[in-house]
C-alpha cells in the first residue's frame, strides 16, 4: 500500500475518531469499536488490506450476478454475443486457429494438474505449507463453483462455429476462470515472496496477458459467448481473492505464534 493512500487512511481513523458521536459509541462498545477499528488497521494483512479484499469480493459477486441475470433475461446480451462471435468466427485464420487452439490449452485440467504440481513441488521444497493448502483449496473452489453455474445456468455454446466440439454447457467459461486462478495466484505467490526479482512486475504482466489470451481463444475458437468468458473471469478473480486471503491469514497466524 502506497504512503499516500496510508497517510489518507491514518487522517480518516484520527478524523473521525475525534467526532463526538464516534467518542461515545467507542465508550458505550467497546469491543464493537475495536473490531471496527482493527479492520481499518494498515499495519496488518488481516486488517484493512483483508477489509478491501473482501469489498472487492462483494463488488466482483455482485457483477458475476448482474451478467448471469442478463445472460438469462436481457436479449441485448445475447445480441453482442452473437455478434462478437459471428465477427471472430468471419476473421478466422487456419494459422491463428491453431496457435488459439494451443493457449487454450492452459485452461484445461491438464494444465493445472502439471503447472499446479510443479508449484506444489516449489512450495514443499521451500516450505511453504500454507501457500500450498490455500492454493488448492482455491482450485478446488474454481472447479465445483464452475460446475454448479454451468448445471444452474444450462447455456448451450455457440452454435455451427466451433472449432472444436466440446461438451457440457458454455456458462460461465471453465477456461477463462481457471486461468484467472491459477495464473493470478501463481504470479501473486511469485511477486509476494521474491522481493529482490528485478523482474517481479513483468511477471504480473505476463500473467495477465496470458489469461487475457485464454480468454480470448475461448471467443475466437467459437466455443464460448464473450459473456461467458467475463463471467469466467469475475469467478476466477473471487477465487484469487479466496486462495490470497487464506495464505495471508494463515501466514499472519504462523507469525503471532513464533513471536
Amino acid at each position: 500500500m502506497t504512503n499516500p493512500l496510508l497517510h489518507y487512511i491514518t487522517r480518516f481513523k484520527n478524523w473521525f475518531a475525534g467526532i463526538p458521536a464516534a467518542q461515545r459509541f467507542q465508550r458505550q462498545h467497546p469491543t464493537v469499536s475495536g473490531f471496527i477499528s482493527d479492520r481499518f488497521d494498515t499495519e496488518q494483512f488481516v486488517g484493512l488490506p483483508l477489509t478491501m479484499l473482501l469489498v472487492v469480493g462483494i463488488v466482483n459477486v455482485m457483477l458475476l450476478s448482474e451478467i448471469a441475470e442478463s445472460v438469462v433475461d436481457a436479449e441485448w446480451v445475447v445480441v453482442v454475443d452473437q455478434e462478437f462471435t459471428n465477427l471472430l468466427f468471419s476473421m478466422r485464420s487456419d494459422w491463428l486457429s491453431v496457435v488459439m487452439f494451443g493457449l487454450t490449452q492452459l485452461g484445461e485440467q491438464i494444465a493445472v494438474f502439471a503447472i499446479g504440481g510443479l508449484a506444489t513441488l516449489i512450495f514443499l521444497f521451500r516450505k511453504r505449507y500454507w501457500a500450498l493448502v490455500a492454493f488448492w483449496l482455491a482450485m478446488a473452489g474454481v472447479g465445483l463453483s464452475v460446475r454448479f453455474a454451468k448445471t444452474f445456468i444450462s447455456r448451450a455454446r455457440p452454435a455451427d462455429v466451433a472449432y472444436y466440439q466440446v461438451e457440457h454447457y458454455s456458462f460461465p467459461s471453465g477456461h477463462a476462470t481457471t486461468a484467472m486462478a491459477l495464473f493470478g495466484l501463481l504470479a501473486y505467490f511469485i511477486y509476494r515472496h521474491n522481493s529482490k526479482n528485478p523482474y517481479r512486475k513483468f511477471i504480473l504482466w505476463a500473467a495477465a496477458i496470458l489469461i487475457l489470451l485464454v480468454g480470448f481463444s475461448r471467443i475466437y475458437l467459437g466455443v464460448h459467448f464473450l459473456s461467458d468468458v467475463l463471467a469466467g473471469f469475475i469467478l476466477g478473480f473471487l477465487w484469487t481473492l479466496v486462495g490470497i486471503s487464506l495464505s495471508e491469514v494463515m501466514l499472519h497466524r504462523k507469525k503471532r505464534r513464533q513471536v
